[in-house]
């Protein structure tokens, strides 16, 4: 008499193993392969017609200390600037706002009002806030993500948003797309694509 009990758990063990290998070869071929978020953009922030200088130590996240790792971030380590570049936003983290930038730097921003270390600054009748994103006034930052390569000034002052975007915007650097071709330093250079290893354990579950 045939062991019949035996070779039906065979095939059944070789139909759950070659359903695992079809499902898990199923979701490496059409699952896109992750990237690390690393992006840069160019701000400037004036106040009377004079750019706030925030290239001291007290703006800018120590690289010693920042993670890139997106599973064990501080709010910090997700925009920040570094090595006294006040030219320069890190972005390491998918969803950030100019709004957290500030939130990161112990200032407040508002559609009309500005809170710096050392001033609050508020619409008034004479002196208002302006923001120029990428060469266009808009009315509001605080809440907008910030773009790969985005050039934002923030200018509090008597000058019309015309005066702004002729006298002041040209000032904001355009270094953005340099700092894209090149990693940051130590940990701050963010985590890597994907390998093809961890695309194998994320698609195969192990």
């Amino acid at each position: 008499m045939k062991n019949t009990g035996g070779r039906g758990v065979s095939l059944l063990l070789g139909g759950v193993v070659l359903g695992y290998l079809i499902t898990g070869g199923i979701r490496f071929l059409t699952e896109e392969p992750s990237h690390g978020v690393h992006l840069h953009a160019n701000w400037a922030v004036f106040i009377d017609g004079e750019r706030l200088d925030l290239s001291g130590d007290e703006y800018m996240q120590e690289i010693y200390v920042c993670m890139a790792d997106p599973e064990h971030q501080e709010p910090i380590d997700r925009v920040h600037m570094h090595e006294n570049n006040q030219d320069i936003v890190h972005v390491h983290g998918p969803g950030v706002t100019w709004g957290q930038l500030m939130t990161n730097l112990d200032f407040a921003l508002g559609d009309t009002f500005l809170f710096t270390h050392d001033a609050h600054l508020e619409n008034t009748d004479s002196q208002t806030l302006t923001f120029v994103l990428n060469g266009m006034v808009v009315p509001s930052v605080h809440n907008r993500l910030i773009g790969d390569r985005d050039r934002l000034l923030i200018s509090y002052g008597p000058e019309s948003p015309e005066e702004v975007l002729k006298t002041q915007y040209p000032q904001v650097a355009t270094t953005a797309i340099d700092y894209d071709t090149m990693p940051d330093p130590a940990s701050c250079s963010g985590p890597l694509d994907d390998t093809l290893g961890q695309r194998l354990r994320r698609a195969f579950w192990f």
